[in-house]
């Protein structure tokens, strides 16, 4: 760039001063820095558009076309603004052409084959560094990493907002340096500090591999969720129960026993499978053997009443919604009683005692007992 000069000109109408010839400066500067990236190693093997274009016309792109380019675009849209920028790049990878309405990519730079060497190579001088503002630009940026002058390309990383659909900036970046020893230097030289926040730095390399391993471990336990899911399901399954044998008690007294209920039941010929009551409730559930048989129960009783232990109790038939949700509460009590059991077994193994001593173990509830009370429409 040329140093500036103590100069006024006219623009518009108003002075243009040494300020804004300085601001003129870094325009130019930002102009040359986009088109050298357009045209760049990293850039051009993937851009279609661009690949396009440079095959239309010996490498040459119009000014015009890369002034869409929403970046570029923003910097200015005049293409003379642009062509006189372009006219101060240095580094010998652009050419303009004579009437400055065109620019391409020097014939004797050419483009690197992106093959698996290539991309190793370009990895292997490429860092992570996370922990940016996520409200921070792409300018924000390059002003930050402008102070390593080695960097050759900065790609924000982002994601899909679920809820608004746009892609928003996490907070990290990958950084390109030129050379393999300036990334070395760099990640020697930290801690670095982004608006008094700390960054991490790591390779590039490093940093795909540790989540490469994080991935691993979420698919290991997600997989191990799914056969615990898979296993606990096969157990319900295994406790299918049949459906229309479910009948709901109430009105009972203190005194009543599990016995009294059974016994009053099994004289109208019911086959109960178990009783959810114990002494002291005046309410509790009936759950029969045979499929469809409450009703035929309940049918022999007078005004769906049966007199046990003094006191007329009132049965009423559980069905559909009320019926379903008190199987499936059954059915996960006795899984759930089952996978105790087994774990009580192992534990005991494990330990190579009885943790009991020789002292008579209380029974255990019956494989098939059903859950804790539940709250029944009367």
């Amino acid at each position: 760039m040329t140093e500036a000069k103590e100069v006024v000109a006219e623009t518009n109408g108003q002075e243009k001063k040494n300020d804004e010839i300085e601001d003129e400066t870094e325009l130019e500067s930002a102009i040359i820095r986009q088109v050298e990236y357009y045209f760049g190693d990293l850039n051009l093997p993937r851009d279609k558009f661009l690949c396009e274009q440079v095959q239309l016309d010996d490498g040459w792109v119009p000014i015009e076309i890369l002034i869409r380019f929403n970046r570029l675009a923003k910097m200015s849209r005049d293409p003379e603004v642009i062509a006189k920028a372009l006219n101060k790049s240095t580094n010998g990878l652009l050419e303009i052409s004579e009437d400055n309405k065109k620019v391409r990519r020097s014939p004797e730079v050419p483009v690197p084959e992106m093959n698996e060497d290539r991309r190793k190579e370009l990895s292997n001088r490429t860092i992570y560094a996370k922990g940016f503002a996520k409200d921070s630009t792409l300018d924000d940026l390059l002003k930050y990493f402008k102070q390593f002058n080695e960097v050759e390309n900065i790609i924000m990383r982002k994601y899909q907002d679920r809820s608004t659909k746009k892609r928003l900036f996490k907070g990290s970046v990958f950084a390109t340096f030129k050379t393999r020893e300036q990334a070395e230097k760099f990640i020697e030289s930290k801690p670095y500090k982004y608006l008094d926040n700390e960054l991490l730095i790591l390779w590039q390399d490093d940093y795909i591999l540790q989540k490469q391993e994080e991935y691993a471990n979420k698919r290991e336990q997600k997989d191990k969720k799914n056969k615990e899911r898979e296993k606990e399901h096969t157990e319900k399954e295994d406790f299918k129960l049949p459906t229309g044998t479910v009948l709901h008690f109430s009105e009972g007294t203190e005194q009543m026993k599990r016995e009294d209920v059974k016994a009053a039941l099994t004289a109208l010929g019911a086959d109960v499978a178990y009783i959810d009551f114990k002494v002291g409730d005046k309410e509790g559930w009936v759950r029969l053997t045979k499929e469809n048989t409450a009703k035929s129960v309940a049918e022999k009783m007078t005004d769906n009443k049966i007199r046990i232990a003094d006191a007329e109790v009132v049965f009423k038939v559980l069905e559909g919604e009320e019926e379903k949700l008190y199987l499936e509460k059954t059915v996960e009590e006795m899984s759930k009683r089952r996978k105790n059991m087994k774990n009580f077994k192992n534990n005991k193994g494990r330990k190579g005692g009885n943790k009991y001593h020789g002292k008579k173990r209380k029974q255990d509830h019956e494989d098939n007992s059903p859950p804790k009370k539940l709250k029944t429409d009367s």
